[in-house]
Parts: structure tokens; sequence; C-alpha cells
């Protein structure tokens, strides 16, 4: 009987933390105009995520894809390696212009309310392909979790050959959403165990 008490508070506490939830956002695949890569700036809201993949517009055949995050704009900081850290490189086969190629990244954290700059290129390092696809222009893309604004083309590894302004990153940002309003899982784990005891307590009481 006692086994039976524990079994359903560890059910209870199973049922009550969910996985966190799966969310995207999606540029254009428009790709009038190419070069290395791009910078834009993504706008977390309320809860942070976690970036697992992305899925770019790139040149058929191999290549790596690197993605840099900065804290605060890119506005300023296109040419300056410093001001980024690299989180992911990730070798693929890329599908071709017009084509969504997915990068499985190296899963990356950012925190709710802030601004990052996220440079997303490929490790060539000339004018040359694979080249990255874009879209002439600037825009903006929002959902209820997150905003990008775009953005520059760039030429080389941190515009060594150029910095082209107003073009917009041609690709999908997959995530999943930090639940910030569930309760904490130690909180449940001592709602689960109160309620066991609570149990025993009238158990022992009806006897």
């Amino acid at each position: 009987m006692k086994t039976r008490y524990v079994l359903n508070a560890a059910i209870l506490f199973t049922a009550v933390v969910m996985p966190m939830a799966a969310g995207s956002i999606t540029t254009t695949f428009a790709d009038n105009n190419r070069f290395t890569g791009n910078m834009f700036d993504a706008v977390i809201g309320a809860n942070g995520l976690t970036v697992n993949s992305l899925d770019v517009n790139v040149d058929s055949g191999a290549v790596t894809i690197d993605v840099y995050i900065k804290t605060g704009t890119f506005v300023g900081s296109e040419t300056n390696p410093a001001a980024w850290t690299l989180v992911s490189a990730t070798n693929v086969t890329g599908a071709g212009a017009g084509n969504q190629t997915l990068v499985a990244v190296t899963p990356f954290t950012l925190s709710a309310g802030e601004t990052y700059g996220i440079y997303v290129t490929t490790s060539v390092t000339t004018n040359a392909t694979p080249y990255m696809w874009y879209t002439n222009g600037t825009n903006s893309y929002s959902n209820a979790d997150l905003t990008l604004n775009t953005g520059d083309g760039i030429g080389g590894q941190f515009g060594s050959i150029t910095v082209n302004a107003a073009r917009t990153w041609d690709g999908t940002i997959n995530y999943t959403l930090a639940n910030t309003t569930a309760p904490e899982p130690t909180s449940l784990a001592l709602f689960g165990l109160s309620c066991v005891a609570a149990i025993f307590a009238n158990k022992r009481r009806s006897r």
C-alpha cells in the first residue's frame, strides 16, 4: 500500500513538470543576393530561449556554418571579432540557393529581455563559393517570443572584404522556450513528499 502512495506522488510530479515548448521564427528565403554571411539583432521576449538548430540558405556542397553572438546590437561591431563569441561550428551539406539547409548547432541560450547580435556565416575567407544567400533590404520579423531586426551582409570573415548594409538574413531559428512560470522542480518534489506524508498520517488516524 505504501508503494502505491509513493508511486502516485511520483506520477503527480512527472505530470506537472512539462517539457519546454518548441518554437521557430523564419525571415525569408527570397535570396536575391549573396556573400559570406549575415549579421542581425535578436530581441528576446519575456522568456529566455535555447537555440537548437537553424535553417540557412547556402550553396550546395560541403560547408561549415559558424554562429557567433554578442550581447547588445551588432551595429558598430561588424569588423570587430573581439566583440563576438563563437557558439557553434557545424559541418553541413548545403541544399543549394533557395532551399533550407538544416544546421544542427551546438545549443546556446539567449536570456529574457536581452538584445543579441547574431552572426551566421560560412567559414570561407575569400569571395568564393559556397556563398550564403540573403535578401536585399532591412526588415523586422516577430512572434510572441522574439523579434529579429535585419541586418548586414558580410563579405569575408567579420567584413574583411566588405560590409553591405540593408541585407536580410534568409533563415529560420528553431528553439525551445524556457517556461519561467512553472513551479521549480524542488518545490514540486517537496509538494509531492508532503502529499505522501499527509496520506500516511490520515491512514494512521483512520485505523
